[in-house]
């Protein structure tokens, strides 16, 4: 019989497993529906926008057909600036407006002209700030005026900055005399005026008052001086006027103003005169 006792046999620890946490999977789709969200409405504002400035450049365009008298067939561009037309829209009124008009008559006198207006106000019948038209008739159209400069048949008209130069030929018993007159042309009144500023006789050079008193010449003096004015504002809305007029270049350029003018006022759909 054995008096030691002898140890129990020990028993393997059961081995512990660490289970790692499931990790949740986050939702997106909250995220996605904003981003959906957020492109639509900058989408719809982008489409808002190009609906809206197409409509104002539509009206615009209208207006300045039907104010100036524009051939319906003639290209007229308009464009707006100053940022989105939309939030233009919503302050009342268009920050800059251009308008392209490649072809306009003023009766005979056909030119080209540009315009430039600011702070159009959305409410047609109030006032826009600056309204500037700036027409421009080539040399080969300012032809057109030939009666106007000259109580004589002229043979040509060209342009010689500051000045429109018309050369005729005078004839005394069966001579033909060269006489070259230079013009300088202003607007006032609503009238294109042309001050006879040079006078060439035969390659010698007079004033208005000496080719009056050189004896011979006089004949000469009172048809060559015998100018008429073109009236451009029987072409023109009363709420236009032609401010100033200049040669530069080969183009005789017209300023016509027309700030404080409200689209669509009586002044804006009725034309002048040089009554």
């Amino acid at each position: 019989m054995t008096s030691a006792t002898e140890p129990l046999p020990s028993t393997p620890a059961t081995a512990v497993r660490t289970v790692p946490p499931v990790k949740r999977r986050r939702r997106v789709w909250p995220f996605v529906v904003v981003v959906v969200v957020l492109i639509a409405l900058v989408v719809g504002a982008f489409v808002a926008d190009g609906a809206i400035k197409a409509y104002a450049q539509d009206q615009i365009k209208q207006k300045i057909v039907a104010a100036l008298g524009v051939d319906p067939t003639t290209d007229v561009r308009v464009k707006i600036g100053g940022g989105p037309v939309l939030l233009q829209a919503l302050s009342g009124k268009l920050t800059a407006v251009d308008i392209t008009i490649p072809t306009l008559a003023f009766g005979d006198l056909v030119g080209s002209a540009t315009m430039h207006a600011t702070e159009v106000p959305l409410d047609q019948n109030a006032p826009l700030s600056k309204l500037a038209i700036t027409y421009r008739v080539s040399e080969k159209n300012v032809s057109v005026l030939a009666s106007d400069l000259s109580g004589m048949k002229l043979d040509t008209v060209t342009l010689n900055p500051p000045e429109i130069v018309a050369n005729a030929t005078f004839r005394v018993f069966g001579f033909g005399i060269p006489v070259g007159l230079g013009l300088t042309p202003s607007a006032s009144h609503g009238q294109l005026a042309f001050t006879p500023t040079s006078i060439l006789v035969s390659g010698q050079k007079f004033t208005s008052k000496q080719l009056l008193a050189t004896p011979g010449l006089g004949g000469l003096a009172k048809q060559l001086l015998k100018q008429q004015t073109f009236c451009v504002a029987q072409y023109l809305p009363k709420a236009l006027t032609a401010t100033s007029v200049k040669v530069v270049g080969h183009e005789l350029v017209m300023t016509i103003s027309g700030d404080g003018a409200a689209l669509g006022s009586s002044a804006f759909t009725t034309k002048g005169s040089c009554a």
